[in-house]
């Protein structure tokens, strides 16, 4: 082998070898518009961090579990990002976070003619959420029993829930963007009786390892996004996701 191949070689082959890995855990659901399994489409995020990822030369390696089980892994260092907002996160350990992606608006649904109270009169309801998700604006409520809690791993089974529910005393806590989205695959759930007003509204940022790894790649990412927005394409990559 001549050194000229040699050299050539070596040239094409170390670029391969250095590339740093990034690993995500995302949610095994979907969480429209944000994330999607299902389908050829990708989620908002998804196709942020696909671009992230080209523009720093990384590879990605992505693991798809339960949104409690996303966290553990960050936890224990097995990963290096997930998807969560710093209002939701209820634990003691330090993060980076990255700048707002996204502002998630939650509101109340429930079937078609029923009267959505406002949320200081929903003692004996039951709550529909997603499973491992917090929810700031009625803990208090959990806590007093005045306000009992239904666990679902999607917010598409909520929907279907509700579509066949014939009694007003369960009322679902969904992202007003998800709501949308699913409404304009199925007209069967534009038929919900929505609340007039939101119960929060957070950031959806991502969040990364406490480790040097974790604070450059989220100021990587601030950055990228920073540019992403001053160029005009994140809007036109959002309006895909309307």
């Amino acid at each position: 082998m001549s050194r000229a191949v040699a050299f050539l070689l070596l040239f094409l082959i170390v670029p391969l070898v250095r590339a740093e890995t990034l690993r995500v855990a995302l949610y095994d659901t979907d969480y429209p518009p944000y994330h999607l399994v299902s389908g050829k489409k990708k989620g908002l995020v998804d196709e942020l961090l696909e671009r992230f990822a080209e523009q720093y030369k990384l590879k990605t390696d992505y693991i798809l579990v339960p949104e409690v089980r996303s966290q553990h892994l960050l936890d224990e260092g097995k990963v290096d990002v997930r998807l969560e907002s710093e209002q939701w996160y209820r634990g003691g350990n330090q993060y980076y976070w990255s700048d707002s992606i996204a502002v998630v608006e939650d509101i109340l649904v429930m079937p078609r003619g029923c009267h959505i109270p406002a949320i200081d009169e929903l003692g004996g309801y039951v709550l529909m959420a997603r499973f491992g998700y917090t929810y700031p604006q009625f803990e208090a409520l959990f806590a007093s029993g005045k306000l009992h809690r239904e666990d679902f791993y999607s917010e598409l089974d909520m929907l279907k829930a509700l579509v066949d529910m014939q009694q007003n005393q369960r009322v679902a806590v969904i992202a007003k963007n998800t709501l949308q989205w699913y409404a304009s695959k199925n007209n069967a759930f534009k038929k919900f009786t929505v609340s007039d007003y939101s119960v929060g509204k957070a950031p959806m940022q991502l969040q990364f390892t406490y480790n040097e790894k974790g604070k450059r790649m989220s100021e990587q990412f601030n950055e990228f996004m920073k540019n992403l927005k001053s160029s005009g394409e994140f809007a036109k990559i959002e309006s895909n996701y309307q």
